[in-house]
């Protein structure tokens, strides 16, 4: 007889005893996985608390940034980015704040409720399974299955990738923000004077994510959109720079029309005026 024949019947022989074990197995969990669910009073009674409580979608407000400037990634923090886009989605925000304070309570209330009511090894029959050790099994998993979990803790993560200019991962670094410390950045964020922030550490933090936006690949588009040229004097030298023409400081932005080719010595004579 060859090897492969040999093979093919050790093959088959296998297979057929392992069909022969696990069919009978999958069949026996399956009986105890319905009787389970048509019988548990315990999820019964888990439905019917279910059917009481309404808990409120938190939205997922995790950031994710990649900067391919080395010096950009390095200078911006997490919390500068998430400083920076809480300005916009604070309203957003502080809507998820109370509605996680609201699920929290409810959720204890919920919890509580189970406990005092959800007894499990209780059947609506006296007709049981005998295995009460696989009965508790998947009483517990199908329970939990039923068991609402909402966003009882608000947290944000915010990540930061640095990669080349073509895109290509190098490192990340990423940090978590308690809600906790999320109010306490909306807070400081609305100490304001007209669009004057008086926080320091809310201004520098815009300020630098704002800069941040203006990547490697940005920088060289703004170079051959204006021709490799500074646009006050004119020359092509090496020490070319990109210039914000309203300055960042004045509320400008990092947009390409807001943006030009600048030579050094004429971008430090410009300095924060706007031409």
């Amino acid at each position: 007889m060859s090897g492969g024949i040999l093979f093919l019947i050790v093959f088959f022989s296998a297979v057929a005893v392992f069909i022969s074990i696990a069919i009978p197995i999958a069949i026996n969990n399956d009986r105890y996985k319905k009787f389970i669910e048509k019988h548990s009073t315990a999820i019964k009674e888990l439905n019917l608390i279910n059917d009481k409580y309404k808990f409120s979608p938190i939205p997922n407000f995790d950031m994710k940034h990649s900067y391919d400037n080395e010096n950009m990634y390095s200078d911006i923090s997490c919390w500068d980015y998430l400083t920076y886009q809480l300005v916009y989605i604070q309203k957003d925000v502080n809507v998820a704040l109370r509605n996680t304070l609201i699920n929290k309570k409810l959720f204890d209330e919920y919890k509580k409720e189970i406990q005092d009511t959800c007894i499990f090894s209780k059947y609506d029959t006296d007709e049981v399974l005998k295995n009460q050790k696989k009965l508790d099994k998947y009483e517990r998993k199908l329970f939990m299955k039923v068991f609402k979990t909402p966003v009882v803790d608000f947290k944000i993560v915010v990540v930061l990738v640095l990669t080349n200019i073509n895109g290509r991962y190098r490192q990340s670094k990423y940090d978590t923000f308690t809600a906790r410390e999320i109010k306490d950045t909306i807070y400081r964020i609305n100490e304001k004077r007209g669009n004057f922030y008086l926080n320091n550490d809310v201004w520098q933090s815009i300020c630098r994510v704002e800069r941040g936006k203006v990547t490697n690949r940005m920088r060289f588009f703004i170079y051959e959109r204006d021709g490799y040229r500074c646009q006050i004097c004119g020359r092509r030298t090496r020490d070319l720079e990109v210039d914000h023409i309203i300055p960042i400081t004045k509320g400008g932005k990092s947009t390409p029309n807001n943006l030009q080719t600048l030579c050094h010595r004429c971008n430090y004579r410009k300095g924060s005026d706007i031409y």
